[in-house]
């Protein structure tokens, strides 16, 4: 019975920590409004303190008060406001604090994973050959085929790379091995967006693995803003491999594999903060 009580606390404890930033966010909008109330409700009783003060020190007249005797008679009463407001203060800036840690340590996270995702890639290289690993990724593939409508209506409606006028019928079936999804599009169309990527690439020394995406009209993925890639690490041109599959059904997929990985340290902190 014990181990049991033992494993929901910690558990209760991991729920709580996750949720920490939304529940001092949560009391820090509470906070806002009842600093506001309470400051509403002194108010009167504050006013009716510095009226009687000043009669009695101004031989009575109510409103000979200075601001300084105001101030004198009256802050008693917003004493609870202003602890309220310190409160407030609080959460919302913990809140923030824990934000920050949570973001930096889901970064952390990241990037160990796609150090161990880059290290496996490899070592499968090297013990089975570029040939097992492409087939393992044509596999996957084939096994998410079945379940992803296709549509290349993002792209008819995004900015055309082509010097010509998009041709339907040139359309083919493309499968993005780092974001795992289906988009139609041409050969043309697609080299194009990775030559425009690399342009800009060389001209700005890095970039966020969205701008990919744009480029192809396709919507940006979750968290894409925040991987990408740096020439600081000695890169100055961004591989793809390309390659061409056949479904069991005799549906031909393209794959597209980014050779470099994009990763966390394409760009400072300092630059997402100013964003």
């Amino acid at each position: 019975m014990k181990p049991k009580i033992n494993k929901l606390i910690n558990k209760s404890v991991v729920q709580l920590k996750r949720g920490s930033p939304t529940v001092l966010t949560c009391l820090g909008v509470a906070g806002v409004i009842a600093t506001t109330v309470s400051a509403v409700m002194a108010t009167p009783k504050a006013i009716e303190k510095i009226r009687k003060d000043s009669l009695i020190n101004h031989d009575g007249d109510p409103c000979g008060y200075s601001k300084t005797e105001a101030i004198k008679s009256a802050w008693v009463y917003y004493i609870p406001s202003t602890v309220i407001g310190v409160s407030t203060i609080i959460c919302i800036v913990g809140a923030n604090v824990l934000n920050r840690h949570q973001q930096a340590s889901l970064s952390s996270a990241y990037a160990l994973i796609n150090k161990s995702y880059n290290e496996y890639k490899e070592k499968l290289k090297e013990l089975y050959g570029e040939e097992a690993h492409q087939k393992i990724i044509d596999s996957i593939a084939k096994e998410h085929c079945n379940d992803v409508y296709l549509s290349g209506q993002d792209i008819c409606g995004w900015n055309s790379l082509d010097f010509d006028e998009h041709d339907p019928d040139e359309n083919r079936l493309f499968y993005d091995e780092y974001s795992r999804r289906y988009f139609e599009s041409s050969v043309s169309r697609v080299l194009q967006a990775e030559y425009h990527l690399n342009r800009n690439f060389v001209m700005s020394g890095h970039l966020p693995v969205n701008d990919f995406y744009e480029m192809l009209g396709l919507s940006a993925i979750d968290g894409g803003e925040y991987v990408g890639w740096n020439c600081d690490d000695g890169l100055y041109w961004i591989d793809f491999n390309h390659r061409k599959t056949v479904l069991d059904d005799g549906l031909e997929v393209y794959v597209i594999e980014m050779v470099w990985t994009p990763d966390t340290n394409w760009c400072d902190e300092e630059d997402f903060t100013m964003e």
